[in-house]
């Protein structure tokens, strides 16, 4: 018996061997320091990725921070008993704001999210001031093409002017002009478009300055204002944008959301307003979607996490962008009904359609 139990004894070599046994020791400290330096980097380390997920819905018939998102004068602003919610994406990893790569490798395990490389939706040369304020004039503009949609729909006329949409801090323009200034003049040009207007300040000889005169708050104003070069082009650091001149006068009370995909659920709101009766029937619709002036519906990116956000804020319906239907398809969150628009009109008669019915039977989807 004693020669069985011997035999099936085995005795690790580093026991016996005290040269190996400190190797192997150093082999384990090592591998675990490795790794500890590895989980360090990874958790400051920024990687070039944005991760998208899903972000909050506000209705836009309803407040945002005690105002009416959307106010139409001299129309009855009794509350609706229903929501239009237009829908957001939290964004990680844009231009200023670096999300580390232990972010990201949390990010793939993560249905809800997703992960897209930071060059698809920035150019190389983008700052985090130029992302805000391409974000700011993006929205804007997509607040001025929904006036415009929901007017048109209904015959209103309205004109075009040529705005200044947005102003960088470090530019020739700072402290001079101002959003929504109405471009008049440049060089002493009249202006006519918004191409005309950039080509004409663009040209301004290098030791001259640019002579503009804008219309704000129904006054004139000019400025001699000292460009900047690149190349032979001078720039002032403004957006130029077309704008509107309305015969109603549509408020907008939002802060610290920018981007035009709300576009299609403003111009709902705005009809809404604009006609007798509540557009929704008390139901709750959430959407997203550009829009411009002839009603179109164009597409928009993050529609996955929008989904997701607008389920989880209560909606029961969802208008999706027709051009977003191949990323709609086989990720619509269960008990949220999906329709897919492809303009205002179609957006208005699926609405009615919801409000009178509670059912999307017969509407077009998105598969």
């Amino acid at each position: 018996m004693k020669n069985a139990l011997e035999k099936l004894t085995v005795v690790p070599p580093s026991v016996t061997n005290p040269r190996l046994y400190k190797r192997r020791l150093w082999t384990v400290t090592l591998s675990a320091l490795a790794l500890a330096v590895l989980t360090v980097v990874a958790a400051v380390l920024p990687a070039p990725y944005v991760v998208e997920s899903p972000g909050p819905s506000l209705n836009v018939l309803g407040k945002y921070d005690g105002k009416d998102i959307i106010s139409v004068e001299s129309r009855d602003d009794a509350p609706s008993e229903g929501e239009l919610r237009m829908t957001t994406v939290s964004v990680q990893g844009s231009p200023g704001y670096d999300i580390p790569l232990a972010g990201v490798m949390a990010a793939w395990f993560d249905r809800d999210r997703s992960i897209v490389p930071v060059e698809a939706l920035y150019p190389d040369d983008t700052d985090a001031e130029d992302n805000s304020l391409m974000n700011t004039v993006e929205m804007n503009g997509s607040q001025q093409e929904a006036i415009a949609a929901a007017l048109a729909k209904q015959g209103v006329s309205y004109s075009t002017t040529t705005i200044v949409a947005g102003v960088r801090s470090d530019g020739g323009a700072a402290n001079h002009l101002k959003p929504g200034d109405v471009l008049l003049e440049a060089n002493g040009q009249k202006v006519e478009n918004v191409a005309e207007a950039g080509e004409t300040i663009g040209s301004t000889p290098r030791g001259e300055k640019v002579k503009v005169t804008v219309r704000r708050d129904g006054k004139e104003k000019s400025f001699a204002l000292t460009p900047r070069y690149e190349g032979e082009r001078a720039l002032l650091g403004i957006v130029l944008a077309r704008g509107f001149e309305f015969p109603v006068k549509v408020n907008f009370a939002l802060d610290g959301i920018g981007g035009p995909s709300a576009g299609m659920i403003f111009a709902l709101a705005i009809y809404d307003e604009m006609t007798p009766g509540d557009l929704t029937g008390g139901k709750k619709i959430a959407g997203t979607g550009t829009i411009n002036e002839q009603g179109t519906v164009g597409p928009i990116g993050g529609i996955r996490q929008k989904m997701v956000g607008a389920k989880s804020d209560g909606a029961e319906y969802f208008l999706a962008p027709g051009l977003n239907c191949e990323d709609v398809t086989g990720h619509i969150p269960d008990g949220l009904q999906v329709v897919r628009v492809d303009c205002l009109d179609e957006a208005i008669e699926a609405v009615k359609q919801i409000a009178d019915t509670g059912s999307i039977k017969g509407l077009p989807t998105c598969g």
